[in-house]
């Protein structure tokens, strides 16, 4: 017997299916199966597995064709198809470890994209579950201890003839250790994308709403929480859901904005996948319009990292720079999702739905270039210089409950750092409100930067009688308490810096981010970049991180006229 020659796929929307040949009567006989290449416009009939591959240092051949090629596969896979196969027909399935060449990482590439309409034309979708918890005399199997025990107790339920599961069963069933199925990463889109779903573990089988139902009763709310990062959602056919500050997201699912991808990548930052590269290939599929991440199983742990910071911020979401795991604008994602967990970054992201503002602002311009023959890549911005920072406070305004000294103290030491006099009605426990107030009553570009009382962003506007739109949430201002503030002394500008923010780092309006305030330091241009790659002259900049003034969060501050602004009109920056 040789191993079998996979025949090429060759359309986009092609796949493989295998059909899994009836076993005769007798569960012990060799696994057969046949492939069979469909292409999804045509809707083919099959199901789809969603499993864990568990140990593969042992592999297991089995017939697939005629000729007698086999294909290889785990101790999980075989379990799962010996499980699945009938007596007297053929079963049609989608199961990734057979269905795509693994040992062809350019088919993986093409096939991967295309997952989530794999799970989404599947005529039904099996999670199959097998214990791997403490008891080695089960593993392989299905059910663990607790759950055969009740099975053998022949306990059965009237509707459904399975075994009743107690509640030692119950939590024995939703340990994420006991089952790693809960805490593998491609689950995510199998589960939201699919259809109709059904759980195995044998010989237990249940409809996907039962088994939600079987979760402990440890919690009131009508999220059921199996893990620390996701829940089962009952109000959504049972389903698996984005889980953030305890509310179920009410997009469908496929139907992300790819601003939601940050949060995905945060809150499953404990899942486990077999390769590196699937920690952000395992949910490109979840998102409308898909995230502009090109899928290379090729490419280094580095350039993934680009890539996917790359991608982030030209989708319009700039909080991966408010981490400190970064060079530049590029992330260390190993490292940076520990960063991104609270409530005031998350809320940033909230704040502006930057992907539709982008579309009606085409102007912005920003966009991720990547690099050639292996060199960085870089962003290429439309950008407005509004001023040099000159002063930098030494003071934090710090906690309450961590710092002795009162608000209202540190603000003052911070004003009298800067050189600035204290207005009587700042408290300073919400300073962005205090900066944005400060900067529409001295500094003139900010007023005439956003229209007064609804107007046009293209009309005239201004003069100290006119009012500034928008007001920024307090909800955030917790956030800004252990960053440095600034002045731009030339300009007028108060502003929240970032925490390496040095004396003589530009702050600039960069259009196209949700917090678009960025505080820039000039470098030389890099090595190797020949006037064919840079056609148009630009300004060679590195991002300290983002900044604040107090207008950032205002949703008209979106088309500034190049008037307004000390240093001029839009320029062209290249963020290495």
């Amino acid at each position: 017997m040789a191993p079998l020659t996979y025949q090429a796929i060759k359309e986009k929307d092609e796949i493989r299916i295998i059909s899994l040949l009836p076993h005769g009567g007798d569960p012990d006989a060799p696994i057969q199966c046949r492939f069979e290449h469909v292409r999804l416009e045509q809707r083919p009939q099959y199901e789809a597995l969603s499993y864990t591959w568990g140990d593969q240092s042992i592999q297991h051949p089995i017939d697939a064709d005629a000729a007698g090629g086999t294909v290889d596969v785990g101790q999980n896979c075989l379990f799962a198809l010996r499980s699945l196969r009938r007596a007297d027909e053929p079963r049609r399935l989608w199961i990734d470890a057979l269905c795509i060449n693994q040992a062809d990482l350019k088919e993986k590439a093409e096939q991967i994209p295309i997952i989530g309409d794999v799970y989404q034309s599947a005529s039904h979708t099996i999670i199959f579950l097998q214990y791997s918890g403490p008891d080695q005399a089960f593993h392989g199997r299905g059910a663990g201890p607790e759950m055969q025990r009740c099975w053998d107790g022949g306990d059965r339920g009237d509707e459904s003839n399975q075994a009743k599961l107690d509640e030692a069963a119950r939590q024995e069933l939703f340990n994420v250790e006991n089952y790693p199925w809960f805490r593998r990463a491609w689950i995510i889109q199998e589960t939201l994308l699919s259809f109709s779903r059904t759980v195995m573990c044998p010989p237990f089988s249940w409809s996907f709403e039962t088994f939600a139902g079987l979760a402990p009763s440890r919690s009131e709310m009508e999220v059921i929480r199996i893990s620390d990062d996701y829940s089962i959602n009952r109000s959504n056919m049972g389903g698996w859901n984005h889980v953030w500050d305890g509310q179920i997201r009410q997009r469908m699912p496929g139907d992300m904005l790819p601003m939601s991808a940050l949060d995905y990548l945060v809150d499953t930052r404990n899942f486990q996948c077999k390769l590196y590269q699937d920690r952000v290939f395992s949910i490109l599929s979840l998102f409308n319009p898909q995230l502009p991440i090109v899928v290379d199983y090729d490419c280094s742990k580095e350039e993934l990292h680009e890539q996917l910071s790359g991608a982030l911020i030209e989708v319009g979401d700039s909080r991966p720079l408010l981490t400190s795991h970064r060079k530049s604008w590029r992330v260390n994602w190993d490292e940076a999702p520990g960063d991104l967990t609270g409530h005031e970054v998350r809320y940033i992201g909230m704040s502006r739905a930057m992907l539709a503002l982008r579309v009606e602002s085409q102007w912005c311009g920003l966009g991720y270039m990547p690099g050639s023959r292996g060199k960085p890549g870089s962003l290429r911005t439309l950008s407005l210089k509004i001023g040099e920072v000159t002063k930098i406070s030494r003071t934090r305004l710090g906690s309450e409950a961590t710092d002795a000294k009162p608000i209202k103290r540190r603000w003052d030491d911070i004003m009298a750092e800067l050189d600035l006099s204290v207005d009587e009605k700042e408290s300073g426990a919400w300073p962005a409100i205090h900066l944005q107030k400060r900067n529409q009553a001295n500094v003139p570009w900010y007023r005439d930067w956003i229209p007064a009382d609804g107007g046009n962003a293209d009309e005239e506007v201004g003069g100290p009688e006119k009012k500034p739109r928008g007001n920024f949430d307090s909800s955030s201002a917790a956030f800004f308490r252990e960053r440095p503030l600034f002045l731009c002394e030339k300009e007028g500008i108060v502003g929240i810096g970032t925490q390496d923010l040095q004396a003589g780092d530009e702050i600039w309006y960069v259009c196209g981010l949700n917090v678009p305030v960025c505080a820039l330091r000039r470098v030389s241009k890099p090595e190797g970049l020949s006037i064919e790659e840079d056609p148009m002259e630009g300004i060679d900049m590195e991002m300290i991180g983002l900044s604040f003034l107090g207008v950032n969060n205002d949703m008209e501050a979106m088309r500034p006229m190049d008037k307004v602004f000390p240093h001029g009109g839009i320029k062209l920056v290249w963020i290495v």
